[in-house]
């Protein structure tokens, strides 16, 4: 792997602002339990968030498993 490789790998990780964060926050009750009606009547809003947190997880994952074995192959 190359630099190229890992300026690519980051290129591809989206910016870091989750909505699920946002989300989950604005759907959790004072008691911390989840508001489950609020959330179903916000359903896509829900859903597009839970995607684009699993690309971020995904990208991330991608570029951590390249540092590994960067570093892996270095110790050899």
């Amino acid at each position: 792997m190359d630099n190229r490789t890992f300026a690519g790998l980051l290129a591809a990780v989206p910016p870091a602002n989750l909505r699920i964060i946002e989300l989950t926050a604005e759907l959790t009750r004072p008691d911390g339990s989840l508001d489950l009606d609020a959330a179903a009547a916000r359903q896509p809003e829900v859903e597009a968030a839970c995607v684009q947190a699993q690309d971020y997880a995904s990208s991330t994952g991608r570029l951590l498993e390249a540092m590994r074995w960067k570093l892996r192959s270095r110790r050899s």
